[in-house]
């Protein structure tokens, strides 16, 4: 089990270190992203050496973010020297990618997930959070901690796109409050929002072969998408796609499969009222009750088959 600390104990652990390896999950999403990149430049300003590591395709739509170029990909068989792990947003240590085998340090996961494992040495855990960037401001705000304006906009960044632009049902006051305050260091909301907008014509065209085959289960309340590996290219950004099965009437739960590998699938879903995060923790996956993932090592045909039986199951306890 972990040590959990909180928004004092995390930096102060933080600060005793010289050399520090900030780990963003495999595939990576905003507050991922965000919130590493948020914390990268406040360490950076406070005198510590950063290393950032993903194990996967770094996503085109983040790409304003500054600093992204400086993510490296972690290789298993290439050790890297650091004093300490801090792994942003990864529920699972498997979510870690190749990074876990090439970093032998102490472990600090910094983490809103309802599902978190308290895999790590040392762990700063808010599940009321509405997203991991939610905490980096509040721990740095905490500390006394200045925020430059570029820390400002990767944690915006990071909040916003968890919290579906304070659509979503994780939206609290809290959330809001963190980002007005952001947006008054010097965060241009509409200018974040333009860019998050932003499609290329790739992800486009990909969207109109995927939504024909837009399936439905259970009388009309589970509506699935998929993209076989035919058609993947991880160039291109599928993150919107799981919003057009999610919003039609009468759909409970909207799930994306993607066949990464012929035998690899990523599962995200979206729910209502289902607690979808359970359902993930079936396929050793995780999240929150209305937004969760897992990867299905099976058929994209098996996968399906598998996810849809488990959220039928779901749904008649409701």
């Amino acid at each position: 089990m972990s040590k959990e600390v909180d928004y004092r104990g995390a930096w102060q652990l933080m600060m005793g270190a010289n050399t520090l390896a900030l780990v963003s999950h495999v595939g990576p999403d905003g507050d991922t992203l965000g919130s590493a990149l948020g914390l990268c430049h406040a360490l950076r300003e406070a005198g510590k050496k950063v290393i950032l590591l993903v194990d996967d395709q770094l996503p085109r739509l983040y790409h304003f973010l500054p600093g992204l170029t400086d993510y490296q990909h972690p290789k298993a068989e290439e050790k890297l020297a650091c004093d300490l792990t801090v792994v942003v947003d990864a529920s699972s240590k498997d979510r870690m990618g190749a990074a876990e085998q090439c970093l032998s340090a102490p472990i600090l996961n910094i983490d809103h997930h309802i599902s978190n494992t308290h895999y790590a040495d040392t762990l700063l855990l808010d599940t009321q959070a509405a997203a991991t960037g939610e905490i980096m401001y509040r721990m740095l705000q905490a500390n006394q901690v200045p925020i430059s304006e570029k820390t400002a906009v990767c944690l915006y960044t990071a909040i916003v796109t968890d919290c579906g632009y304070f659509k979503y049902a994780n939206t609290t006051p809290s959330c809001m409050r963190a980002a007005a305050d952001l947006v008054e260091i010097g965060v241009d909301p509409n200018e974040i929002s333009d860019l998050l907008e932003m499609k290329s014509r790739e992800s486009v065209e990909l969207l109109g072969k995927v939504l024909p085959g837009m399936t439905f289960y259970a009388d009309n309340r589970i509506a699935t998408l998929e993209v076989p590996h035919e058609l993947y290219n991880k160039n291109v950004s599928t993150e919107s796609f799981i919003y057009y099965p999610r919003y039609i009437d009468g759909v409970e739960v909207a799930v994306m499969f993607k066949a990464v590998e012929k035998n690899q699938v990523r599962v995200s879903m979206r729910s209502k009222h289902v607690d979808v995060s359970k359902v993930a923790l079936l396929f050793n996956g995780g999240g929150h009750a209305k937004a969760a993932g897992c990867t299905v090592g099976a058929s994209l045909e098996d996968a399906k088959k598998q996810v849809v039986e488990a959220l039928e199951k779901a749904l008649e306890e409701l």
